[in-house]
């Protein structure tokens, strides 16, 4: 009699620990295929494999792009912005004076970066991630010498998206700037001169430097990973096998861009506005001692 034998039991069914260590080592590659990216592009400033383009028309080129949209969607969201810090002014009430400093502070300080930073990260992924993936489609399987160099390939998207991080977080921070005086001047009656005084005497010099800080570092790894997903994919006719392989990598791109500034965001917040009197001039008394 014959006994039919029992298959052994999945080890990630009775060992979640697998589980675990294989997301771990999967996402510390996934992070080094992130470093060796940047410090390709790096090195392809003084050494590249193969034939590449002129750097600075190819810059140009995706700054162009990536201003021209990123301004109208970053215009946009800050006329929301603007608009809402202010008639928050008005309804608080306590803040009415210091309207000018709620607005205009409070979007050079954090909203106007990290909400063009956001911005810019979506854009930048749902435009080149596809367009990267497209290069490797068409491109034989047999054929992978003639692809550039993935760090050349990377190295204008990088320095376009470091530009533009800061100049839409300037753009962004100027419109709902200017949104938030015009509600305050139509709800508060409030005038110009004491809208725009407040706005001075409460910005200090780390405001500044964090919006071009913090805007350069969103830019980048915005266009970091968007190029890693779309460097990484398949090539040739294999490309085709998942349709949705490219939105998959549109929406890694934009997940992992968004925890990058996320976490950019805040190490800036403990590591300069902790570290010292913590956001300068305030309208409020201090507490009793």
């Amino acid at each position: 009699m014959s006994t039919a034998s029992t298959p052994a039991p999945s080890i990630e069914l009775h060992s979640p620990i697998a589980w675990v260590g294989r997301a771990s080592l999967n996402s510390v590659g996934y992070l080094g295929s992130a470093g060796l990216l940047a410090a390709g592009a790096m090195r392809s400033l003084f050494r590249t494999k193969g034939p590449a383009p002129a750097l600075a028309p190819a810059v140009s080129w995706q700054l162009a792009r990536a201003l021209s949209m990123g301004f109208v969607l970053t215009g946009l969201i800050h006329v929301g912005l603007g608009s809402f810090l202010s008639m928050q002014s008005y309804f608080g009430g306590t803040f009415i004076d210091g309207a000018g400093a709620v607005v205009g502070v409070g979007l050079v300080r954090n909203l106007a970066p990290l909400m063009s930073g956001m911005t810019l990260a979506a854009l930048l992924a749902a435009r080149l991630t596809p367009e990267l993936r497209a290069r490797l489609r068409a491109t034989p399987a047999g054929d992978l010498e003639t692809l550039p160099d993935a760090g050349r390939v990377a190295l204008p998207r990088l320095i376009a998206g470091t530009i533009s991080g800061p100049v839409l977080a300037l753009w962004g921070s100027v419109v709902g700037s200017l949104v938030g005086w015009a509600v305050a001047a139509s709800l508060l009656g409030l005038s110009g001169n004491t809208f725009w005084q407040m706005f001075c005497d409460m910005l200090w010099v780390r405001d500044i430097l964090g919006l071009v800080v913090k805007g350069m570092g969103f830019g980048f790894f915005g266009a970091l990973f968007a190029c890693l997903e779309g460097l990484r994919g398949p090539v040739g006719d294999e490309a085709d096998s998942d349709p949705d392989s490219v939105q998959w990598a549109v929406f890694r791109a934009c997940c992992l861009s968004a925890l990058a500034i996320l976490l950019i965001n805040s190490s800036w917040f403990v590591l300069v506005y902790r570290a010292g009197p913590a956001f300068g001039p305030t309208l409020l008394a201090p507490p009793n001692s």
